[in-house]
């Protein structure tokens, strides 16, 4: 342990950024509802202090599918998530985020990423969101194409955790045909 003093005192100062773990539980069902999904994702991040972005998130998630009751596929999905928040005034933010990532499952797999612009409105301990997200498999794999219309409030529950909730309107990008509904929650621990 001795000989490690003078490694310890050359190593660089701690990250200049807060770690985060978040929870995210995702209820989706088909807009004819004959389908659903649940979904389960881990985000472990880091919410940077300085420096030109915000926030770098690894997306960890698991999902079921099922018709009629019974499951009829299991995917995961793994990605990287880069965010920047731009204020407009001491309340309104522009929040940039960007996704690229790769979804696995039985039948096929495919890399895709996302682009979200949204507005971010905050009232003391509540904020609002409002966004568009626009996915796309960047290696063409059919059927893989969405638009995302997302809305909801998120709550800092104290300094050290928060809450969000979401409603997303899904519906495919080449055709405008409404796909899907979801309703989101996520809890924040930041660490």
């Amino acid at each position: 342990m001795l000989g490690m003093g003078p490694v310890l005192a050359d190593s660089p100062s701690s990250l200049d950024g807060q770690l985060r773990l978040g929870i995210e539980y995702e209820y989706e069902k088909a807009a004819d509802g004959r389908e659903r999904a649940d979904a389960l994702t881990l985000i472990p991040g880091i919410k940077w202090r300085s420096g030109w972005l915000t926030m770098t998130e690894l997306l960890i998630e698991t999902e079921q599918e099922r018709e009629a009751g019974r499951v009829t596929d299991r995917a995961g999905k793994l990605g990287i998530r880069l965010r920047k928040d731009f204020a407009l005034n001491e309340r309104t933010r522009l929040v940039l985020r960007g996704l690229l990532g790769r979804a696995l499952n039985g039948n096929e797999s495919y890399t895709y990423a996302y682009l979200e612009p949204s507005l971010k409105y905050a009232f003391n301990d509540l904020e609002m969101m409002m966004g568009f997200r626009a996915v796309r498999a960047v290696d063409g794999t059919p059927g893989h194409d969405f638009n995302k219309f997302r809305v909801g409030p998120s709550f800092d529950l104290g300094k050290a955790s928060e809450i969000e909730f979401r409603f997303v309107r899904n519906w495919e990008a080449s055709t405008g045909r409404h796909a899907s509904d979801a309703y989101i929650v996520e809890f924040v621990q930041k660490l």
